[in-house]
């Protein structure tokens, strides 16, 4: 199999979850039907609440946090094999990314049950799910900019350069939501940031996948017997 399919999975899946599972929701009068990231006239939660959105909604987010810490832990063994060494910073990224995944999957499980014990699972989930993937995608970034600076021909800068700006764009989109969410108090501003968020949080492996053909990172599955 080509490995580079696994990035644009993990960037495509998502996506389309939350977008087809919203289609749904609006088709049956559950929420609101408008343009989201215009005018966020509902939650992506809401999208994954009630059937029969919630099966889309549970069928594509749940495998699509499964292939994103399959594509973490490759993104480890590709920075290894940049710097021909395994880099102690490169666990922690690819931890981060896996332990992501896992709390979406808990955040998408405990989506539609009702009680203040889910609703901790529900925060918490999504919480961590975010922050870790951001600070993964963050150190990423960092770390493929030293590479590209210090070792001109095996990174692209221009690559770099933009997974920068997309950290620096992610950060300025989380920042701004906390006045809008503690402050303004607007619903709808405040889910027209988290539907973006989510879809430019998820981009981010569409530059992993050029970085991935960029540099020709090619792996196979190996059954060896002991």
């Amino acid at each position: 199999m080509n490995v580079l399919i696994i990035p644009i999975i993990t960037a495509l899946l998502p996506i389309a979850g939350i977008n087809i599972a919203y289609l749904i929701a609006a088709s049956y009068d559950h929420v609101p039907f408008c343009v989201v990231y215009l005018e966020g006239c509902t939650t992506i939660s809401s999208t994954g609440r009630a059937a029969p959105e919630s099966l889309w909604f549970r069928a594509l987010i749940i495998p699509s946090a499964v292939i994103s810490m399959i594509c973490w832990r490759m993104i480890g063994a590709w920075l290894q094999r940049l710097e021909g060494q395994l880099y102690r910073g490169t666990v922690i990224i690819q931890t981060l990314g896996i332990i992501a995944g896992i709390f979406l999957i808990v955040y998408t499980v405990a989506l539609g049950f009702i009680g203040p014990e889910y609703t901790l699972q529900r925060r918490l989930g999504v919480i961590t799910f975010f922050g870790f993937t951001y600070l993964a995608e963050l150190l990423l970034a960092r770390r493929l900019w030293y590479i590209a600076l210090n070792q001109p021909g095996v990174y692209p800068l221009r690559l770099a350069k933009q997974k920068l700006y997309l950290c620096v764009f992610l950060l300025v989109v989380g920042l701004a939501s906390i006045p809008i969410s503690n402050f303004i108090g607007k619903d709808a501003l405040e889910n027209i940031v988290e539907w973006n968020f989510s879809v430019i949080v998820y981009s981010y492996f569409f530059l992993v996948y050029l970085g991935w053909k960029a540099t020709g990172f090619k792996a196979k599955l190996e059954v060896t017997n002991s």
